[in-house]
């Protein structure tokens, strides 16, 4: 009986070490295809960046390279089409602004004008603007100055106040015009991505 007894423990004794290097070995191989699964991401994504950037090159020097051949009238067709097109926009823009918005853009162009109005006699020429509005609005961003509301027709479609002094001597152009043509000078580029697209 001692001998089948024995001869049981070693079995098991057998079978358990079998497992446990069974059990390392897969805890082992897990690891290693982890590894192989991490090295083939990170190559993968390597090549995807390589590829990626190696297209925006081409694209970039066949777009370039198409831009060198286009013949200058065509290039200047497009340009002129581009900044009508900014220009139409901005104007379709203005016109369905609501008065209070109106007001409001025309206050925060006062605001940021130069202190020399302050304490000063003005005239305000306004187009697009009721007088009492104008004169409330020079009021609320021209702290201290004296002004006179002077009612015009708009020219060239055109909306707000031109403010001076009664000297003549000082002008500014709080106008809706005057406000595209700000933006055009600084966000001319922006603008024609916003409208038609980057690729313009």
């Amino acid at each position: 009986m001692e001998v089948v007894k024995s001869g049981e423990t070693l079995e098991k004794q057998v079978l358990e070490d079998a497992r446990a290097k069974a059990s390392r070995i897969l805890t082992e191989s897990d690891k290693e295809c982890q590894a192989l699964r991490d090295e083939w991401h990170r190559r993968t994504d390597q090549d995807i960046q390589r590829i990626e950037a190696d297209r925006d090159s081409k694209i970039a020097a066949v777009r370039q390279e198409l831009a060198a051949s286009v013949p200058l009238d065509l290039m200047r067709a497009r340009l002129s089409y581009i900044q009508e097109s900014v220009n139409r926009a901005l104007k379709d823009y203005f016109a369905g602004l609501a008065p209070s918005d109106v007001a409001r853009i025309i206050g925060r162009m006062l605001r940021r004008m130069p202190p020399v109005f302050q304490g000063a006699k003005a005239i305000a020429y306004v187009a697009g603007v009721s007088p009492k509005d104008a004169k409330r609005i020079v009021e609320e961003n021209v702290p201290g100055v004296s002004v006179e509301v002077k009612d015009l027709a708009a020219e060239d479609g055109d909306t707000g106040m031109v403010l001076e002094t009664t000297d003549r001597r000082i002008r500014f152009r709080g106008t809706l015009q005057e406000l595209g043509a700000q933006l055009l000078e600084q966000y001319r580029e922006e603008l024609a991505a916003a409208l038609l697209g980057r690729d313009v």
